[in-house]
């Protein structure tokens, strides 16, 4: 006795068992997905480049800007 069961219920829509998955929303099976672990890499790898290069500042650390002196000779 060879019985398949049916993909698709009388009105055409999947069978329930096969869009139990599909019915949830996105964000609770989205940890599932590559895209968001690749999104979430990238995103952690540029605050990691912001907080090390101190505000993404990239100019000399090291020298400070001497005051300019009052008393000059025009």
């Amino acid at each position: 006795m060879n019985t398949t069961k049916e993909e698709h219920n009388e009105h055409g829509r999947p069978a329930a068992d096969t869009t139990i998955e599909a019915h949830r929303p996105y964000w609770t099976r989205a940890h599932h997905d590559w895209r968001f672990w690749v999104f979430l890499v990238l995103m952690v790898t540029a605050m990691i480049v912001y907080v090390v290069s101190q505000d993404l500042s990239m100019g000399p650390r090291g020298q400070q800007h001497q005051p300019v002196p009052e008393n000059v000779a025009p």
